[in-house]
């Protein structure tokens, strides 16, 4: 990526979530960290980011001044550890020329990432999430962006629009995730636009894959995905007890660990 779209990207992101840190700009966008500061400095010298330890905020993040936190920010920064591990055990899913799914959820935000900077050799990735459609630049990628509604709290693009635009699509694999899951009510999540939206997905490819940490299990929000033994797989971190792995794996439920596959019995 050429210098200057990489600090155009750089700042947008620092602007759009509150700050940034040189670590996770060195990993998301494949550079040094010696790399990422020069890129700082520069746009600290235009007067564009604030220099603050380790990263950068926007301008005007004195201490007096103070960035309130959106739900995106906040669910960005649960969990990262499990989701990078879950992103990088749900890229075994992805084959080279294939043509995947990727739904908005944070989690699949980390997906998108680890396939930016680990690209096969062709892709063609279609997402909800204009976060995704926004960071992907790896030339073997080809990104397609759903039609819709965007719906600003989730950062997502959703409703009729998109839900018939995925109908007519033949995916491989659609990779989603929820705001909770449970035997009882399966994947969940707080809106029916994003709802609509991962069905039509699912139903358009051979595969569906959950990217779900484990935090997110034993919770239920308003509105049904899909019931989880309905889906080929579900990638999740090492943090479920051996009651919900046994529980779960008993309903047929394919749980793939983020560290490689696991049974009940090798559970702590």
């Amino acid at each position: 990526m050429p210098a200057d779209i990489r600090r155009a990207k750089i700042l947008e992101r620092i602007q759009r979530d509150g700050g940034a840190s040189i670590g996770e700009l060195a990993r998301d966008y494949g550079v040094s960290t010696i790399t990422v500061h020069r890129d700082l400095e520069r746009l600290a010298g235009d007067g564009l980011i604030e220099r603050i330890h380790g990263g950068a905020r926007p301008t005007g993040g004195s201490p007096t001044h103070i960035q309130v936190p959106t739900d995106w920010t906040k669910r960005l920064r649960q969990a990262q550890a499990q989701k990078e591990a879950i992103a990088a055990a749900a890229a075994h899913f992805v084959e080279d020329g294939g043509t995947i799914f990727v739904d908005s959820s944070t989690t699949c935000l980390a997906f998108a990432r680890h396939l930016n900077r680990h690209p096969p050799r062709a892709l063609t990735l279609v997402t909800n999430s204009p976060a995704i459609a926004l960071e992907l630049h790896a030339p073997a990628i080809h990104v397609v962006v759903t039609p819709g509604e965007v719906d600003q709290t989730l950062r997502m693009i959703g409703g009729r629009w998109a839900a018939e635009f995925l109908a007519g699509l033949n995916m491989e694999v659609a990779f989603i995730s929820a705001a909770g899951i449970t035997l009882e009510h399966g994947l969940t999540t707080t809106r029916r636009a994003l709802s609509d939206t991962l069905h039509a997905a699912l139903a358009s490819s051979a595969k569906g894959i959950g990217l779900i940490d484990s935090s997110k299990f034993g919770l239920s929000a308003l509105v049904s995905i899909a019931p989880p033994e309905e889906l080929d797989a579900v990638v999740v971190d090492d943090g479920l007890s051996r009651e919900l792995v046994e529980a779960y794996e008993a309903a047929g439920v394919n749980l793939v660990f983020a560290r490689g596959h696991r049974t009940a019995s090798s559970v702590a």
